[in-house]
């Protein structure tokens, strides 16, 4: 059996899932007016989580930090797909290059989607908390651009869950359980220091979590009076 290494910590397991359950939530409270509001809240959070995690890609563990991703360049992503098409693992801990384009890919949309649902306005039952701060032209653009955007992240998600799919079930590379367990297979590599199983990441991600969600919902939510 191989052995395994502390690489995902708890809260980049628990933001990965919690995004998925938020993903769903607004894909069907989108178009709905009954859950206007709750959809915000949700949005809101969402961009909070993000905040965070772009954060913690700088002072996070080993394998959450960006500067442990592959550079992000062509060759190497296209290097990345050919693996992935062969059925040949990438032998490493972290993400691959391409998984790391994606992590850049998912942040970059999510956030983009909620700024431009918070800037957004409908001129009867929905004003985002920017949109009274933002000329007209900039609302109408982010009213247009918003539902684009969480479209495109509809189709990202679906691509991703394809690869997901192809990994765990052809490559035999057991990818969800990872990002259950936190654990994977370690490939001659360290866990860094501190790992990600360590009381002070569980700390630190616990304290900078809580003090930008509470920022973020703080200043949008409270605040601006979403």
């Amino acid at each position: 059996m191989r052995e395994t290494i502390p690489v995902w910590d708890i809260w980049i397991r628990l933001g990965h899932w919690l995004i998925v359950i938020g993903f769903f939530f607004q894909q069907i409270s989108g178009g709905d007016a009954e859950y206007i509001d709750a959809h915000a809240t949700v949005g809101t959070l969402l961009a909070g989580w993000v905040i965070f995690r772009i954060l913690w890609g700088f002072i996070g563990p080993k394998y959450a930090q960006f500067s442990s991703f592959p550079p992000p360049n062509p060759r190497l992503v296209t290097k990345s797909f050919k693996r992935i098409l062969t059925r040949q693992s990438e032998e490493v801990p972290g993400h691959s290059a391409i998984g790391g384009v994606a992590v850049y890919v998912f942040l970059t949309l999510i956030l983009l989607t909620a700024l431009t649902g918070m800037s957004s306005s409908d001129d009867i039952l929905f004003d985002g908390p920017f949109a009274p701060l933002l000329p007209a032209a900039m609302v109408s653009f982010a009213g247009t651009v918003h539902p684009i955007l969480s479209d495109l992240l509809l189709v990202v998600v679906a691509v991703h869950l394809i690869a997901i799919t192809w990994h765990v079930i052809v490559m035999k590379e057991p990818l969800i359980r990872g990002m259950l367990t936190g654990r994977k297979h370690a490939f001659d590599q360290e866990p860094g220091d501190p790992h990600a199983f360590s009381r002070v990441i569980f700390i630190k991600g616990f304290i900078f979590s809580l003090l930008i969600l509470s920022f973020t919902y703080g200043i949008i939510g409270i605040y601006l009076g979403w």
